[in-house]
């Protein structure tokens, strides 16, 4: 295990938020979210809030940026982990200036953070809050990034944010401001190189790199990069990351034209010393310009981090051309954000919390739609508590499953959600309601991808059970089609399809199977429950020979990838567990066979009277005479 100074790896991401607004003036923490805010507590009347954020392990992203003319707000989740979309809605609800004015969210392309920014979108939407999201996608490693999960969002997103503030700060509306950044991200690329790897608090290395080796391309989570490299000077590392970068061969190049100017950052990713730093931007602009390219800005330092990771980034924004030169304005406005380049450094305050009332979102909610009966009822409650228990007897099998490709954390994850549902009482009368608990229990319980993933599968399917009018016999069909529209929503925020090694992969057969099978009783619902299963068992398996299309899984050696899916078999464990349980509380005997009765016996023919077999006789004989 590496060392940190810490007091306790839970603690680490509030200790440090708190830290940070004790020492910059103009900085609060809202209530009990990570969310931090400027002290005004939202956008000033008339103009457009801006809102950033992300895993922690980052900083000073993105909590670093909030100050006039830069961010109105910042959320930070556990280190690396994505924040939960409650504490995204309560930073939205805060920073908006007005009942007519909108939020502008901008977001680095990983799933978790696409997925949590995009749930609480919808919440916000459901307020009738005007927001928008753009996603930051300037990651220029990768060869051939797939279309669902595009390309990483790396250093790039600082130029948005900063000019999206320089907009808001001036008045520009949100459709306006939206449009300036979708443009501008066009013409942003960003590479990265370490030295070494990187460590969560309490954890071991991410993975490990020889003295003599330089991963070139990698991520901010820690994810493998293109490539290694020989160990070299600093120069010829800045020329592999430039040629990379200019590779037109790549799918994901950033072309730099002789004569085009850009805007340069040199962007740390958090232990390389300052000296290490100035040497590598003096090797960045040196080679920049031998390349005709005029490198009218700079801005070198601690901008968005990867923990103690020796290695750094180099993000380019085109700025030439009359539709690009005027960018530069916007880079230049005034911002009193406390950590951006040529910050304003105006004394030294403690902290003082802003109320998060009305700002949270909480397991109380209003019962609505349909209610159960008692044998509902314990419907629902047998079929959690065998999904719990199934989760929690399989937690490292899954934790193994998800080694290869992933934090290898996905059981323990999940478990998570096992103990909090467990301490909670859910409304069980009322499906809509008892999804929602459920939904904010993934949220701020599990977090992360997995968090995010169920959050909007829960949080769409109680949408589905708003309607009163439903009979309890047609409850089962309407559990199936609430669950298919929770799927749908799935894939829509995270750009999943059957095929790319998901939950889906288990999910999405499985309701498919059930959902046209004849359910006119209790033991027909369940033999169609249990044939489920198998599909989804099924399905889970198939995972072990599918390449990873989204998620961090995708950016993986398809070599490392012989497991099957930790979150399809998550779905196939929990499925059979919910079923199982069922059928022990809920199948019906069948009933005895009638037992077959015996046919009815012809009666015997009367004996005939000694006459007439006498004469019968003396007939016979006299016609054997004859």
């Amino acid at each position: 295990m590496s060392k940190k100074l810490i007091n306790h790896p839970d603690d680490c991401v509030d200790e440090a938020l708190e830290g940070l607004v004790m020492t910059h003036l103009g900085l609060r923490i809202l209530g009990s979210q990570r969310v931090v805010i400027h002290e005004s507590g939202r956008a000033p009347n008339g103009k457009i809030a801006v809102v950033a954020g992300g895993g922690g392990g980052h900083e000073p992203y993105a909590a670093g940026f909030v100050g006039q003319g830069l961010l109105t707000a910042a959320v930070v989740g556990q280190v690396f982990s994505s924040p939960p979309a409650g504490s995204i809605l309560a930073a939205i609800r805060a920073a908006r200036s007005s009942e007519n004015d909108g939020v502008l969210l901008i977001v680095i392309n990983y799933t978790g953070d696409r997925l949590n920014f995009g749930l609480a979108l919808e919440r916000a939407r459901m307020e009738d809050i005007r927001v928008k999201m753009i996603i930051c996608d300037d990651d220029c490693a990768l060869s051939s990034p797939f279309k669902a999960v595009g390309r990483r969002g790396l250093a790039g997103s600082l130029f948005l944010m900063k000019t999206a503030g320089a907009l808001a700060e001036r008045g520009d509306p949100l459709d306006s401001i939206a449009h300036v950044i979708e443009e501008m991200k066009q013409s942003i690329g960003t590479i990265g190189a370490s030295l070494t790897s990187c460590s969560v608090p309490g954890g071991e290395v991410m993975f490990r790199l020889e003295d003599d080796e330089v991963e070139l391309g990698l991520g901010i989570h820690g994810e493998a990069g293109v490539k290694r490299i020989q160990m070299t000077t600093a120069s010829k590392i800045i020329e592999e990351m430039l040629d990379r970068m200019t590779d037109s061969d790549s799918s994901s190049f950033f072309a730099l034209p002789s004569g085009c100017s850009v805007a340069l950052i040199v962007n740390n990713l958090g232990g390389l010393s300052i000296m290490e730093m100035y040497i590598a931007a003096r090797e960045a602009i040196k080679q920049l310009e031998s390349r005709e390219v005029e490198v009218v800005r700079c801005y070198v330092g601690h901008l968005m981090t990867s923990l103690e990771m020796r290695g750094l980034q180099l993000s380019m924004l085109r700025v030439d051309g009359d539709e690009r030169c005027w960018w530069l304005s916007l880079l230049d406005a005034p911002t009193s954000a406390p950590l951006w380049p040529h910050p304003l450094y105006q004394g030294r305050t403690t902290p003082e919390k802003l109320s998060d009332d009305g700002y949270r979102w909480d397991h109380h909610f209003e019962n609505r739609g349909p209610s159960l009966g008692e044998k509902g009822q314990l419907a629902l409650k047998v079929a959690i508590d065998g999904a719990a228990a199934a989760l929690e007897s399989n937690v490292d099998c899954l934790n193994e499953y998800d080694s290869g490709c992933g934090d290898g954390d996905c059981g323990s994850t999940l478990n998570r959600w096992v103990n909090a549902v467990r301490e909670i009482e859910l409304v069980l009368e009322y499906p809509c309601t008892v999804l929602q608990q459920l939904c904010y229990l993934m949220e701020n319980k599990v977090g992360g991808t997995s968090g995010a993933i169920y959050g909007i599968l829960f949080a769409a399917t109680a949408k589905a059970f708003e309607d009163s009018n439903i009979s309890e016999e047609a409850m089962a069909d309407r559990w199936a089609h609430a669950f298919k529209i929770g799927l749908e929503a799935v894939m829509n925020y995270g750009k999943a399809e059957p095929g790319d090694r998901t939950l889906l992969d288990a999910f999405l057969p499985a309701l498919e199977y059930f959902q046209p099978c004849s359910k006119s009783c209790t033991n027909e619902i369940l033999d169609g429950l249990l044939a489920a299963c198998s599909v989804a068992e099924d399905g889970a398996e198939k995972t072990s020979g599918m390449r990873a299309r989204v998620g961090r899984a995708s950016f993986v050696n398809e070599e490392l990838v012989t497991k099957p899916d930790a979150g399809a078999s998550a779905v196939a464990f929990w499925l059979r567990g919910a079923v199982t349980a069922l059928e022990l509380e809920f199948r019906e005997p069948e009933p005895e066979p009638e037992p077959e009765q015996e046919p009815e016996q012809e009666p015997e023919p009367a004996p005939r009277s000694r006459s007439s077999s006498s004469s019968s006789s003396s007939s016979s004989s006299s016609s054997d005479e004859e």
